[in-house]
């Protein structure tokens, strides 16, 4: 089952840039994507408090939400309450 979660990150994240890429807007595109992510990230971890959910705030989810954007919480969101 990692294996599994740790493919499907990657393939997420692969389909994140390569979209990014054929934008034609690569740098920005990255910028605004990493900026929305760690923005959904803490959100969620603030607002988790009030609503039950919580996601961890550490490097690989940050680095995770950092290059697939707001898609990136919700797949972690999705993959945690799935494996818990």
């Amino acid at each position: 089952m990692k294996a599994f979660v740790v493919i499907s990150l990657a393939a997420a994240g692969l389909l994140v840039l390569i979209s990014m890429l054929r934008c034609g807007r690569f740098f920005s595109a990255l910028v605004l994507t990493a900026l929305e992510g760690i923005a959904a990230l803490f959100a969620i971890d603030w607002i988790g408090s009030f609503i039950g959910v919580s996601l961890p705030v550490n490097a690989y989810t940050a680095a995770f939400c950092a290059i697939g954007g707001i898609p990136a919480v919700v797949f972690l969101l999705i993959a945690d309450i799935i494996l818990r």
